[in-house]
């Protein structure tokens, strides 16, 4: 899930009426990681709810599209020097 963040997290406590909440956030940076297969990417999803990378590439792609995608986009997948970033926000409310 890609589209909040950590303020939002606190603000939707907040609306919901908790008048005590915590939240605790983690950032990872990593210069490098490791390779992803391509093969593994295409079944890599960002959400339970969402479709896994190549079953999305195939709805909205045509076939040609997919060559000219795949063929920018596997080398920087495949790629070991790219950053990896992670943030995990731990958020803890608390009702009386």
């Amino acid at each position: 899930m890609f589209d909040f963040d950590e303020r939002d997290l606190v603000r939707h406590a907040e609306n919901a009426g908790f008048p005590e909440i915590q939240l605790e956030l983690r950032v990872s940076l990593k210069a490098t990681r490791l390779p992803c297969p391509w093969e593994t990417f295409l079944r890599i999803s960002g959400h339970p709810s969402v479709p896994p990378f190549g079953d999305v590439l195939h709805q909205v792609l045509n076939a040609g599209e997919i060559i000219i995608f795949t063929a920018a986009l596997k080398p920087l997948v495949e790629s070991v020097n790219r950053p990896e970033r992670l943030a995990f926000a731990y958020l803890t409310a608390r009702k009386d």
